[in-house]
């Protein structure tokens, strides 16, 4: 048992190895599939038909406030995945045919949503931004909004290398009334749900349309839902758990010229730490155009090495799906971001393993351990041999710990890692080993518990990747940005976590120490470096 101090140093510890945010999920009202919706998609909705009335009397029937009341009590009234026919209101003076645009899924992204591929509409009004660097929003007509798919299974089908989190998309609705009429006791009207990441008007008529927008409640919505931030505590103490919740996932589909840039988070964390930074590639116009950012979702408490597998495999699963004929050059010019352990993931892309990785945990080669089951290793080969990723091309590090940390050697950490419950495969891969031959293994493993496989363990200075991985030249541009807690600079700062020793590296085309903490990938002056290289590179 864990004595009752060490669980009250542990609880004061768990803030600093990561920074975690709350969850504010939006309560919208929204009907049950194949309950409201009459036969033949007629609806009796009194308020309903009197605020379709308002909206069509108003000058330009492009009104905010009757949008947004029409829009949510037809949600109230029927389920989203019902709107893929045209709707009847039954009205006082005249009945109301309301269409949509009627896209499958795997036609999504362009100028219209189909709304029947989602499952609720959030007005962006639920959403809190005051944390943001920017708001970025614009004015016009319609209702900005966010559109919401749950349809996991649906979802992991069209794109393999996401995680099993909702999609979230930015849209604008808007009703047009200038379609044709059917007669005097029908009045046809359609629901314009523009894709506002991309465009930013629309026809209504013969006219052209400014509408409003608004990215960073996008930005919210994706990055602050329940399943991502729940993978900061869980992700690392029950990763056996959460084993499966890997890949990439991003707010819009990639766009012919865009460049993909791949944020990593770190241990004890979630893709949360990320949003100020996405917000401001996503508000900047050409960086905008130029690159399409992507998130990284991994349970941290698996070996640093399985988890660079996890993101070597996903980024592999993305080109697969987005340029199945590699015909894209764009794609293949990727960018990694990470921050802390989510930064020795990325360096794990950029270098060849060599025979040094596997020496660190084996002293037989490759092809005589001969220990266990043919996909136990497979598994071994995949995390300790490999090359370069050809698709990346630079790395940025932000408080990075190269060389490790002490305070992963901490008493109250070393019982932190025995908390940390292992995916049965990998226990059964040190159990195996260790009853079986221990001879077979680096003897410094053996001061590690369960092989030093865990994440914390593989933060230990003394962990003998380490010193593998230093031998190993990473192979493309990289930059350095490194966190100095009050200490003034040079080689004896440190971000509370990472000392400076272990942070920087030799040959890096920048390094920049910010007066920040670890936790300092919100911080304005890390946000900043981040988007200034990003506007100089190639």
């Amino acid at each position: 048992m864990m004595p009752r101090l060490a669980k009250g140093a542990l609880l004061l510890l768990l803030p600093v190895l990561a920074s975690c945010t709350s969850t504010r999920t939006p309560r919208v009202k929204t009907a049950k599939v194949g309950l409201t919706a009459q036969p033949g998609g007629t609806i009796k909705d009194r308020r309903l038909d009197h605020a379709l009335e308002a909206l069509s009397a108003t000058r330009d029937k492009l009104d905010q406030e009757l949008t947004s009341r029409v829009l949510l009590r037809l949600q109230e009234k029927v389920s989203l995945r019902e709107w893929n026919r045209p709707l009847r209101v039954r009205g006082v003076v005249q009945d109301w045919d309301i269409s949509f645009d009627v896209k499958d899924f795997g036609e999504q992204g362009k100028p219209e949503w189909s709304p029947s591929v989602f499952d609720q509409l959030y007005p962006v009004t639920c959403f809190e931004t005051d944390d943001y660097l920017h708001h970025n929003k614009g004015s016009g007509a319609g209702v900005p909004l966010i559109l919401v798919n749950k349809d996991v299974k649906t979802i992991r089908e069209a794109r393999s290398f996401r995680p099993g989190n909702a999609l979230y998309v930015p849209g604008t609705a808007l009703f047009d009334f200038t379609v044709d009429r059917e007669g005097d006791d029908v009045r046809s009207v359609r629901l314009r749900l523009v894709n506002t990441m991309d465009h930013r008007e629309v026809n209504v008529g013969k006219k052209r349309v400014k509408v409003a927008w608004d990215v960073t409640c996008a930005v919210e919505a994706n990055l602050r839902d329940r399943y991502i931030l729940e993978n900061g505590l869980k992700g690392l103490l029950r990763p056996d758990k959460r084993s499966e919740d890997v890949g990439l996932f991003g707010i819009n589909a990639v766009r012919p010229g865009q460049i993909p840039v791949v944020f990593v988070h770190g241990l004890d964390s979630s893709p949360a730490i990320w949003r100020n930074a996405v917000n401001e590639m996503l508000y900047q116009p050409e960086l905008r155009e130029k690159y399409i950012p992507l998130l990284f979702l991994y349970p941290s408490g698996l070996p640093v090495l399985s988890s660079a597998a996890r993101l070597r495999e996903s980024i592999q699963a993305y080109l697969k799906t987005w340029d199945p004929e590699g015909k894209n050059p764009d794609l293949k010019r990727m960018i990694l971001v990470g921050h802390s352990m989510g930064g020795l993931l990325s360096r794990l892309q950029v270098i060849d393993s060599g025979d040094e990785l596997w020496k660190a945990f084996f002293s037989v080669p490759v092809n005589e351990l001969n220990l266990l089951p043919d996909e136990q290793e497979k598994q071994l080969q995949r995390a300790l041999t490999f090359n370069t990723q050809p698709s990346v091309k630079r790395v940025i590090f932000i408080a990075v710990p190269h060389r490790g940390s002490k305070i992963a050697d901490l008493q109250p950490v070393r019982w932190l890692v025995r908390l940390i419950k292992l995916p049965g495969r990998l226990a059964d891969i040190a159990t195996t080993i260790l009853t079986r031959d221990p001879s077979l293994l680096n003897p410094a493993l053996l001061r590690f518990h369960s092989l030093g496989l865990r994440s914390v363990d593989m933060l230990s200075p003394g962990h003998p990747y380490f010193e593998a991985i230093d031998k190993r030249k990473i192979q493309v541009p990289f930059h350095s940005i490194i966190g100095d807690r009050g200490k003034g600079g040079g080689e004896k700062s440190s971000d509370g976590f990472v000392p400076y020793w272990s942070s920087h590296l030799d040959g890096a085309e920048s390094e920049l120490i910010v007066p920040y903490g670890h936790s300092c990938t919100n911080e304005p002056q890390t946000i900043s470096e981040i988007i200034r290289i990003l506007s100089k590179s190639n």
